[in-house]
C-alpha cells in the first residue's frame, strides 16, 4: 500500500477538494442567510403596509393584488412573520436614532 497523498477520482488531492468545499458551502450558506434577511425586510415591509390598508380606499385595479398580498401573508408560519416584523421594527428604531443624532 502506497504511503502517499489520496487523490480523488479527478486526480486532486483529496484533502483540498474538501476544503473547496467546505468554502463553496460556507459561501452558498452566507449567500442564503443574506436572501432570508431581504425576504424578511421585504415581507416585513408589505405586512406594515398591509395592515394600515383599507381594502374600500385601495383603487379596485390594485384589490386583487392586495388580496393575494394578504393571503401569501398569512400562509407564513407564524414565527417567519413575528421575524420579519421585528426585523422591519429593529431596522425603524435603529434609523430614528440615526436620524435623532444627525439633528
Amino acid at each position: 500500500m502506497s504511503k502517499g497523498k489520496q487523490k480523488g477520482p479527478n486526480g486532486a488531492p483529496v484533502r483540498k477538494r474538501r476544503a473547496g468545499a467546505r468554502t463553496w458551502l460556507g459561501a452558498e450558506i452566507e449567500l442564503i442567510i443574506r436572501e432570508r434577511e431581504r425576504l424578511l425586510q421585504a415581507a416585513g415591509a408589505a405586512a406594515t403596509l398591509f395592515t394600515t390598508l383599507n381594502i374600500r380606499d385601495v383603487p379596485r385595479e390594485a384589490r386583487e393584488p392586495v388580496r393575494r398580498l394578504g393571503a401569501v401573508l398569512e400562509s407564513l408560519p407564524e414565527e417567519t412573520l413575528t421575524d420579519a416584523i421585528e426585523l422591519l421594527l429593529g431596522q425603524l428604531a435603529a434609523g430614528a436614532r440615526v436620524g435623532t443624532a444627525q439633528y
